[in-house]
């Protein structure tokens, strides 16, 4: 299991869709920051609904555990834990 730490953040997407709703992503703080701006967060939850366990920490920095998925233009991570950095 991979860790990334950041400040997560929400864009809404799909504006005036059906599917309008939340994306989440972290902007870094640690050593991904050198090659990535932000991190897409994969979501558990419909497109249009807000993940209930993302959604409580926004605009905090967190920890996020779980799976990173990169290719040479992207990176998601499929969380499996978030908490709070304090």
């Amino acid at each position: 299991m991979d860790e990334i730490s950041g400040i997560l953040f929400v864009e809404i997407v799909g504006k005036g869709s059906r599917s309008e709703g939340p994306k989440y992503y972290i902007k870094l703080l640690d050593a991904y920051a050198n090659r990535w701006s932000k991190i897409l967060v994969r979501k558990k939850a419909h497109l249009w609904e807000n993940d209930p366990v993302l959604h409580k920490f926004i605009d905090q920095e967190v920890l996020i555990l779980g799976e990173i998925i990169e290719t040479k233009s992207t990176i998601t991570i499929d969380y499996e834990l978030v908490r709070e950095l304090k």
